[in-house]
């Protein structure tokens, strides 16, 4: 196979692959996959040429990772939903600690809204931006999915990266649509900043036109990598082969990769912190259990994380 490219993260000197291992699809809310499970799947995407993995506190995710964040050439992202010193200072330190670094390579804020959601995070950045100084992070990234919050991010000089959702159908972008976005993502790489994807196949979404999809966000110019979540090997090289511009290894994703769903347990208590949860609208309390809209799901699996009794899962 044709090796990966690698692009470095705007001004940060870090080396990138273009294709990112997103780690939530091993998170408990999702395919709960063990670190045991899940290293077969990890050790074929370092073999393929992945050196870039994604993940979140809120995943609880690091102990898969930590066996590739020991290697050499290894480049992890993570993230707080923190917004004040003491909360990123405790988030910063459990990644430090589970993924067994130093110092890390991207450290951010997790899923920011607006402007006004990033002054309201003020005290976590200017807290990022200290340890970026004492040589604890190499770089400070903000997530998102809407629009205005890359316009917001990409004028603020202590951040560095921006993580930001798009993908062929617009699937998920608030404050706007596809292009909306991809005129947002052409300003901020303007403004230097690095720039990765999230959701390319649509939280599951785009599974059935999974080449199409992939190839759009490979061929998106205003980018240095995507993050495609993936638990399988065949996941894994279907996505190497289409970012090294090579034949996947068959037309689609269907193998060992069936369509997802949001899955609610009959035990449900009806508590509606999963509704609260949900960016993207797709939840709502009907006779008092939480209903669910599969055309407005992301799948992103954060309304399981929050419920009390694990009632809700991906599936």
């Amino acid at each position: 196979m044709t090796p990966l490219r690698y692009k470095y993260f705007g001004a940060t000197g870090i080396r990138v692959s273009e294709l990112c291992f997103g780690s939530l699809s091993l998170s408990r809310t999702h395919y709960n996959m063990t670190p045991d499970d899940s290293a077969k799947v990890i050790d074929f995407a370092w073999d393929m040429g992945v050196n870039f993995f994604d993940t979140a506190d809120f995943y609880d995710t690091y102990a898969h990772l930590k066996k590739v964040a020991k290697r050499d050439g290894s480049v992890i992202a993570s993230r707080s939903f923190a917004f004040g010193r003491e909360g990123m200072k405790k988030s910063l330190d459990r990644a430090r600690r589970e993924l067994g670094r130093d110092t890390l390579d991207i450290f951010g804020l997790h899923e920011q809204e607006s402007a006004l959601t990033l002054k309201g995070h003020r005290e976590a950045l200017e807290y990022l931006a200290r340890e970026k100084e004492r040589g604890t992070i190499r770089g400070i990234a903000v997530s998102t999915h809407t629009v205005e919050c890359v316009r917001a991010a990409a004028t603020l000089s202590e951040v560095d990266i921006i993580f930001a959702i798009l993908n062929v159908e617009g699937l998920g972008i608030r404050g706007g649509g596809r292009v909306d976005m991809e005129k947002a993502l052409g300003f901020a790489w303007e403004c230097g900043k690095g720039v990765y994807l999230m959701k390319a196949l649509g939280g599951g979404h785009l599974f059935a036109q999974a080449r199409r999809a992939l190839e759009y966000v490979r061929d998106f110019p205003y980018r240095h990598s995507v993050a495609v979540g993936m638990h399988t090997v065949h996941e894994v090289q279907f996505a190497a082969r289409i970012f090294s511009n090579e034949e996947p290894p068959d037309d689609g994703l269907s193998r060992g990769s069936q369509p997802k769903r949001l899955l609610i347990e009959d035990w449900c208590e009806g508590c509606g912190r999963c509704v609260e949860a949900c960016d993207f609208g797709a939840l709502s309390m009907e006779e008092g259990r939480p209903l669910v809209s599969m055309a407005k799901c992301m799948l992103c699996g954060y309304c399981a994380k929050v419920c009390p009794h694990f009632c809700l899962k991906v599936m």
